[in-house]
């Protein structure tokens, strides 16, 4: 290897120097490591890519891949770094992503300082074609080490890995010299937003604003958004309502010699398919359409528009019945009736004049999130959308959005009847109809009962509006915490609230991440006197002034097999008895049972 990468003129040169030693050392033991960082898609939650990050040798300074390029840019061996990192990123990536390669893409660093000097071509592709992979599984990431300056070479060589099959991404716009120009000029797959945009976006309207008018630029330039940095819920929440469409950070997965093919964070919604009723996805919104060949004529298509009075849009679909475009009837006629305007659309193809912009569903889609990616993006005059069959991709039928919109103000009502009206959290009849579920089937789960102690003391001694500040607290701390682990939260009323999960979750864990989020936010809630000393003096049950330490959680933990219990009224009864056995012990403790 130390022959392939390095010629005699640069090894003579790196040998006069202790760094330029290392990096030689580095070549001829091909001592290099690849971490592999998820890029998850927001519409499945599902890994969409992997971003290959080099790292150097262990314990020594080079391992840092800003301290690595930079030195073998200082020594002029910087080019062979480079394809020596990228060998190694695609022979891991093959070993590692298994029967996932043609799902998960590879993202690839390349330095523009490289391609403005036109780097030696056609290797990336031949070491593709040694391992069996194709350069449509490969996105070439731009990075920006210093500014471009021979555009021209630089295009160049941009375009020559379009034309390879390669896809491209530029890398933290907003902080590099050339980002917005870049874009521009190179017209990416991907862009990347800078995680000084990212950080604590959810408390900055100027950085939500600046992300808005990017995420509207990319859809219009028909490139993919990557928000990088995300290590908050809170960042990811309004991520998504943005319309960003996907996420890499240290709250999804960490980068790690591994390639891991599920993020570590789990959405508190997440829903699968199967699980979703017939009357919640789109599907169940499709009205009979009409459609036409891709061979069909503007003239055919406005006769059968004159013919047919009730149509309000056609599809245009290819030979496999697969959605194109659309046409809207009102546009289309008026369109016609313009002077002129007839004559140069008749001699048109459908496929020159359709509306390309199409709003697809696949059927099995939540009218939930149908509804967030409408919102989400600027409809203009298009006021129905198509759905397709998932697994052939062949389309089904056209919903318009004033269905969907009706269906979501039903699901809305329906939720607000079931919904607890402080927290929003699920109420009675959705937890039992949970607990219900669970033990219909053969699995074991847990119940966690979820109590306030000295809430009632607190309540009467501050007000009613702080004792809901403090619920509402809570609420968010189970949120949270349910959100990470996959569980169901839901609020019995009062103090009281309830966790759901599955057998095989860590539950010590949870709890205990429970009691820390509590102890770590309730004495905010007190006076500092009353912080001071630990509690305040109130009257208890009996009218007599005592002192009430600060409120703390008891946790009662049930284990159940759904085999042992007959009826959810014994579960409940074991649960209430696992909640006082916490209660008696003291204050943030739980206490496991089982049936």
């Amino acid at each position: 290897m130390r022959s392939e990468i390095l010629d005699e003129r640069k090894l003579s040169q790196l040998s006069q120097s202790a760094l330029g030693r290392s990096l030689i050392e580095i070549f001829s033991t091909q001592n290099l490591t690849t971490y592999f960082q998820p890029i998850v898609d927001l519409q499945s939650h599902q890994v969409y890519a992997v971003e290959a990050l080099t790292r150097g040798p262990e314990q020594s300074a080079l391992f840092s891949p800003l301290n690595l390029f930079r030195a073998a840019s200082d020594l002029d061996c910087l080019e062979e770094m480079d394809w020596l990192a990228r060998q190694t990123a695609i022979g891991s990536y093959k070993e590692m992503v298994g029967i996932h390669q043609n799902r998960v893409k590879l993202f690839l660093n390349v330095t523009v300082n490289l391609l403005q000097k036109g780097m030696q071509q056609g290797r990336t592709l031949e070491c593709l074609r040694d391992l069996g992979l194709s350069p449509a599984q490969v996105v070439i990431e731009l990075t920006e080490l210093q500014p471009v300056e021979n555009y021209e070479q630089f295009l160049s060589s941009i375009r020559y890995y379009r034309e390879m099959g390669f896809s491209v991404s530029v890398d933290d716009l907003g902080s590099g010299y050339n980002g917005l120009r870049i874009w521009s000029e190179v017209k990416p797959d991907y862009v990347k937003i800078d995680r000084h945009f990212i950080q604590e976006i959810h408390r900055y309207p100027e950085k939500q604003n600046f992300l808005e008018v990017m995420v509207s630029l990319s859809k219009k330039m028909g490139t993919k958004v990557i928000a990088e940095g995300i290590e908050t819920p809170e960042e990811l929440s309004v991520l998504e309502t943005l319309g960003v469409d996907y996420v890499q950070g240290f709250l999804l997965a960490r980068p790690q010699p591994q390639i891991v093919m599920q993020p570590k964070f789990q959405w508190q919604h997440r829903t699968s398919a199967h699980e979703i009723g017939f009357e919640e996805r789109v599907e169940s919104l499709i009205e009979d359409c009409v459609t036409v060949p891709e061979d069909f004529s503007a003239s055919e298509l406005g006769t059968l528009f004159l013919k047919e009075n009730d149509l309000e849009w056609v599809v245009v679909v290819d030979k496999n019945h697969k959605p194109m475009g659309m046409f809207y009837r009102d546009q289309f006629v008026s369109t016609l009736a313009k002077p002129f305007m007839r004559e140069l659309y008749t001699r048109k193809k459908v496929t020159e004049l359709m509306d390309k912009e199409l709003f697809v569903f696949d059927s099995s889609t939540s009218l939930i999130e149908a509804s967030r990616r409408f919102t989400n993006k600027k409809s203009g005059k298009r006021n129905a959308f198509v759905v397709r069959n998932e697994a052939t991709g062949k389309l089904m039928g056209v919903a318009s959005f004033i269905s969907l919109l009706k269906a979501m103000t039903n699901l809305q009502i329906q939720s607000a009847q079931y919904a607890n009206p402080l927290t929003r959290l699920p109420g009675n009849k959705p937890i039992k109809q949970c607990i219900q579920k669970h033990l219909s089937g053969t699995n074991p789960f847990a119940v966690i009962y979820v109590d306030v102690d000295n809430f009632k003391p607190f309540n009467d001694h501050y007000s009613f509006e702080e004792g809901d500040q403090v619920i509402i607290e809570i609420a968010r701390i189970l949120s949270k915490v349910s959100s990470q682990y996959g569980s169901f939260v839901g609020h019995i009323g009062g103090d009281d609230f309830v966790l759901i999960m599955d057998g095989d979750k860590p539950i010590q864990q949870v709890c205990e991440r429970i009691l820390l989020e509590f102890r770590s936010n309730i004495e905010r809630f007190y006076s500092p006197e009353d912080q001071k000393r630990g509690g305040i003096r109130a009257l208890n049950r009996e009218g007599e002034e005592v002192f009430f330490p600060l409120m703390s959680l008891s946790l009662g933990v049930l284990k159940v097999n759904p085999q042992n219990i007959g009826h959810p009224q014994k579960l409940a009864s074991e649960a209430t008895k696992a909640k006082k056995a916490a209660k008696h012990q003291g204050g943030n403790t739980f206490v496991v049972r089982e049936v």
